[in-house]
């Protein structure tokens, strides 16, 4: 405290002045605390990467020779004549191909010829990853009303996953990657009546992967991915084996603009190829087509109704581009 010594009863402005002027001083001369620094929350911005551009003609075109093989029942000349066009058309996209031959009893006993086709691009690349699909079609329409005993042309139940594969493989080489892709189609997923009679490829497949050197980092199965109003859930078993890719591949989807295909609303367990994948070691998920109002799968399932009047080339091109944008964001 700062005394002012004056003459008693007389104002002496002059000492007045001189308080008050010290005092502003020392006020002055007071140093406040410097504001605090504001900590921005904002998330670092999602930038998509260059990729090849997918053509949805294309895509469509894939799914298309594939039904005009008729459908792709094991032991049918369809099938024999099919499976000779995915390796031809592998081999003609730089895939080193490796068929997987042999017999399997079916539940029904019945003798089935299968082929898993294996491709694989850019075998000196360390890092890789690995897209699925089966190719085979249901010998049966056994959820239709009429001709249930027939098979059905599956142009989105097999059809349209093979189809997303092909453009993928098409498009490598007008941009390559920083790593390397293998794909697996496999035989006689839709022959089953049961969960364990479905998926014999992917079963046998599971046991040997012919998949020598390095292994894939994750895979993505496809299927059902082709039609107009397709929604993609949080499938239980991706969750449970390969949340981390499950959660990329779906934000990338997000970022690209296409959350109204890819949806986070949590499904429940289907066993389909990406099962046995998971079985191999390697993490896999399924983008697979279920109606999340009704948990059923698309109305065209197992019907005769699954056929090309039924498959959008706009979601066919929106699935392709998500795959690619995974692909091309390894490093």
């Amino acid at each position: 405290m700062v005394k002012i010594k004056a003459k008693k009863g007389v104002f002496n402005p002059f000492n007045t002045c001189c308080v008050l002027a010290l005092v502003f001083s020392m006020l002055a001369c007071t140093s406040d605390p410097p504001p605090k620094r504001k900590i921005s929350s904002a998330k670092p911005s999602f930038k998509l990467v260059k990729t090849p551009i997918a053509d949805p003609d294309s895509v469509f075109e894939f799914v298309r020779k594939q039904v005009d093989f008729g459908p792709r029942v094991p032991n049918s000349t369809a099938h024999k004549l099919c499976g000779d066009w995915l390796v031809k058309k592998l081999k003609s996209y730089d895939f080193e191909v490796i068929e997987q031959r042999g017999t399997q009893i079916a539940h029904d006993q019945k003798k089935l010829f299968y082929r898993n086709v294996i491709g694989r691009f850019g075998l000196e690349k360390e890092k890789r990853i690995l897209l699925t699909a089966h190719w085979d079609t249901r010998p049966w329409a056994d959820q239709d009303v009429e001709r249930s005993d027939e098979p059905i042309d599956g142009a989105n139940d097999a059809g349209s996953g093979v189809a997303v594969i092909l453009e993928v493989a098409r498009l490598l080489k007008t941009q390559m990657p920083a790593i390397g892709l293998d794909v697996v189609l496999f035989d006689i997923e839709d022959y089953g009546q049961s969960n364990e009679s479905f998926c014999y490829g992917s079963q046998i497949w599971s046991k040997d992967t012919r998949l020598k050197g390095p292994q894939p980092k994750y895979g993505i199965n496809l299927d059902m991915v082709g039609d107009a109003n397709a929604v993609f859930m949080y499938e239980g078993y991706s969750q449970d084996y390969a949340r981390p890719v499950l959660d990329r591949v779906w934000n990338i989807a997000k970022n690209m603009g296409y959350g109204r295909y890819f949806t986070s609303i949590q499904d429940g367990m289907i066993t389909d190829d990406h099962y046995y994948v998971n079985q191999a070691g390697i993490p896999c998920i399924n983008i697979i087509h279920r109606e999340p109002s009704t948990g059923s799968f698309v109305h065209t399932w197992h019907t005769h109704n699954d056929n090309l009047d039924n498959i959008s080339p706009t979601t066919l091109k929106v699935v392709t581009e998500v795959i690619l944008q995974t692909i091309y964001r390894e490093k």
